[in-house]
Parts: C-alpha cells; structure tokens; sequence
C-alpha cells in the first residue's frame, strides 16, 4: 500500500463528525475519572471555641460609694 491510497481514507476517517465527538467524549471522560480518583476533601478547618464572655462583675456601686462618700452629720 502506498501513501497515496491510505492518505484519504484516513482523512475521510478522521474528519468523520462521528470519530470527533467519540474523541471529545472519551478525552472529557478520562479527565473527569481523574479528576475523581485524585479528589481529597479539604481538611475541615478547626472551630474556635467562642469563649463565652464572664460574667460582669457585679456592680459595687452601692460599698464604693457609701466609702467615697462623707459621713452625714446629724
């Protein structure tokens, strides 16, 4: 067989709509099985511990200001 004889038959295979879209169908299908076996899910990132807030102090209003104030004078 010469080069000649086999040229368009290989054209005429190659170019057939047919052979293209098997072609795409099977690249996109071998990336995407790929893509799944190289998968890893993302560690999950670790919570930080809201630390509720303490409670206020309680207010000491009435001992500070009954010290701060002067004696009353009767």
């Amino acid at each position: 067989m010469n080069f000649e004889y086999i040229f368009p038959i290989l054209k005429g295979v190659l170019l057939n709509p047919f052979v293209i879209g098997t072609a795409i169908v099977i690249i996109l299908y071998c990336n995407f099985m790929g893509y799944v076996a190289r998968y890893r899910k993302k560690p999950p990132k670790p919570k930080k511990k809201v630390v509720a807030d303490a409670a206020p102090a309680p207010k000491t209003e009435g001992k500070e200001a009954e010290n701060s104030r002067e004696p009353e004078e009767e």
